[in-house]
């Protein structure tokens, strides 16, 4: 059985670029996500602030009406129902060919109800699971190939937010070996099925074969809220 989350993952974890053009936007009035972000251009770098007034769910929606359809995904901390049911009707409606989600072993105990409405929706094929705090995702499709970070959750949460988009297929291709592996070290449902004990020493273990900067107490995801 192929061991869970990140205990196995050998793909480089830095990325580095030459200098790039950056936009800067804050939106901390009524601006909606069309208003901050604007139209996209090839080759965008685009940082900004949001005072919560959309949702990460917003930045995408609004990336796929220019991208056209393509392969989403998303890392998250946490996600609420409907949330994940916008993201299910970009697949419905075709704006995205496929989804894949990468979720925090905390999910299923902290939110159970929303872990089963992601699985319900999606299934464990589609979702993978570590001790994570990133939240990034990336559309991609034979003419864009954006990266979005983001302190935003797949939630609505009005506070103040912060999002980075790039039109970068190096940057693309740099997170796409990361997740690729995750997929491939991690059979559908395992973790899922696991104790959280496990998933979190698991995780554990990539840090001290790394000279971990974190001591034997790190804090248990699950009592962060």
């Amino acid at each position: 059985m192929a061991k869970r989350n990140l205990n196995k993952v050998k793909s480089p974890t830095e990325f580095r670029r030459s200098r790039v053009r950056r936009e800067y936007t804050t939106a901390v009035r009524q601006e909606s996500a069309l208003q901050a972000i604007g139209d996209l251009q090839h080759g965008c770098d685009i940082f900004g602030f949001t005072k919560g007034q959309f949702s990460m769910i917003d930045v995408l929606e609004h990336c796929l009406k220019q991208t056209g359809p393509a392969h989403l995904f998303i890392a998250t901390w946490s996600a609420a129902a409907a949330d994940i049911q916008a993201a299910h009707k970009f697949l419905q409606n075709g704006r995205i060919l496929s989804i894949r989600l990468l979720v925090d072993y905390s999910f299923q105990s902290r939110k159970p109800e929303f872990c089963r409405e992601l699985v319900n929706t999606f299934g464990v094929d589609a979702i993978r699971v570590t001790v994570t705090h990133a939240k990034y995702c990336m559309i991609r499709n034979d003419d864009w190939d954006l990266v979005i970070r983001t302190s935003m959750n797949l939630n609505y949460n009005p506070r103040f937010e912060n999002y980075e988009i790039s039109d970068s297929r190096e940057m693309a291709e740099f997170h796409e070996v990361i997740i690729s592996e995750i997929w491939d070290s991690q059979e559908a449902g395992e973790a899922f099925e696991a104790r959280p004990h496990d998933n979190f020493k698991d995780f554990k273990k990539t840090f001290e074969r790394q000279a971990s900067i974190y001591s034997n107490d790190i804090t248990d995801g699950r009592d962060i809220f």
